[in-house]
């Protein structure tokens, strides 16, 4: 081949990626999210994978990122597998995933972000549900939970608030250990729930994230908690 040729090749790859695949990728990662301050996204592929479509690898970082209202201080992922509707991409279309990827790093989730995330449905609606799932048989547990802070040990969680019925508002505090029991699934252990100055003891529960997600290592440290492994992303 004409070496003027395969610059020319070289320079018309590094173009597609750098004017088209690129700034597609970022916008795609960045519309999924509601906040970040600062996002990274790389891309690995040969000149007849792009072509194609099909970006086996590429990585994203971000740093103080809102995701449905969950906030998370730092990420650090690698997707692999991802296929692009990058013809339509080439024409102006925005890029769309067109087969689940499966997305693999770390995410540190801080107290200060737990805490910003409880303003969020999604958390603050999730914490009530397990709450009346641990507590089923106490009839004392009725009402809306209005929850306040989260605070993160080694190796537990302790999370406080207030329970809001039609009478009257009652401080309530929820003590558990938090660990991997499978790949899927996280465990509770030794949950305690407190109610005014009344403490219960209660049933170690299990909380199945679902078959798209696949943790390697959850670790609580004091003010914050990491987390390491893998998630099905899907179109």
């Amino acid at each position: 081949m004409n070496p003027n040729n395969l610059e020319q090749d070289k320079t018309a790859k590094h173009r597609l990626i750098s004017k088209v695949l690129s700034p597609a990728l970022w916008l795609f990662v960045r519309s999924q999210v509601e906040q970040v301050s600062h996002l990274e996204v790389q891309i690995a592929s040969s000149d007849r994978q792009i072509l194609s479509g099909s970006i086996p690898r590429l990585s994203i970082s971000g740093d103080r990122i809102v995701y449905k209202g969950l906030h998370f201080a730092k990420i650090s992922l690698m997707g692999e597998g991802m296929q692009t509707n990058l013809h339509q991409v080439m024409r102006g279309q925005p890029l769309q995933l067109l087969e689940p990827m499966v997305v693999s790093g770390e995410a540190i989730l801080q107290e200060t972000d737990l805490n910003a995330s409880l303003k969020s449905d999604l958390l603050s609606s999730a914490l009530t549900e397990l709450l009346s799932k641990l507590a089923s048989s106490n009839n004392a547990v009725r009402g809306q939970i209005d929850w306040k802070q989260i605070a993160i040990a080694p190796g537990s969680l302790l999370l406080q608030g207030n329970l809001v019925n039609s009478s009257h508002t009652t401080p309530i505090t929820l003590r558990c250990g938090l660990q991997l029991s499978s790949g899927r699934k996280l465990l509770l252990t030794q949950p305690q729930l407190q109610i005014s100055n009344s403490w219960e003891e209660l049933e170690n529960y299990v909380i199945d994230l679902g078959s798209h997600v696949n943790l390697k290592e959850l670790t609580l440290e004091p003010g914050q908690i990491v987390c390491r492994g893998s998630i099905t992303v899907m179109p």
